[in-house]
């Protein structure tokens, strides 16, 4: 007796009207959420950092490559290894010359250097880490129903006197 006042309860709306309506939508057709990662290519914020790093670095060494009478700083043409070259290729002062600004060069080739090297990588990450995103998808599935980890399933069932509502599930 008491199942048959708890499923007239429910058919009314008066208890558990989350599960009474869920009972109403179940009639129509209720629907599975499933989520699934989609790779969908080159990492784009990782490929445009790379590309904006690499060319705002790259500049500066090809206007000193084409600006400079210093043989080294030909080496500033090749992208990524140009300022290393040019490091390496930096010989001590050639006597009755002056120097005072090698030091100040030696650390911009480092910095160019680096910042090039950066640039590269994130390029060459763009696509050995390729961007991925969550796709939801709703898939009919008869009467089952999953809301968070909350997976349960609403069956109509035959009581006593009358017919109702029954939950069955994982919480």
């Amino acid at each position: 007796m008491r199942n048959s006042s708890v499923s007239w309860l429910c058919l009314t709306g008066v208890v558990l009207p989350l599960l009474c309506t869920e009972a109403r939508a179940d009639e129509v057709g209720s629907y599975a959420v499933q989520d699934r990662a989609e790779t969908t290519g080159p990492n784009r914020t990782m490929l445009h950092t790379g590309i904006w790093t690499l060319g705002l670095s790259y500049l500066p060494a090809i206007v000193v490559a084409a600006e400079s009478e210093r043989h080294g700083d030909k080496n500033l043409y090749v992208p990524v290894a140009g300022p290393w070259m040019d490091l390496a290729s930096r010989g001590a002062c050639a006597p009755n010359t002056k120097c005072t600004n090698e030091t100040t060069n030696k650390v911009l080739l480092v910095i160019d250097g680096i910042f090039q090297g950066v640039g590269a990588l994130d390029i060459i990450g763009a696509f050995l880490l390729p961007e991925t995103r969550t796709v939801t998808t709703r898939a009919s599935r008869g009467n089952e129903m999953h809301v968070g980890t909350l997976s349960f399933r609403l069956t109509p069932v035959r009581l006593d006197s009358g017919y109702g509502v029954s939950a069955i599930g994982s919480f």
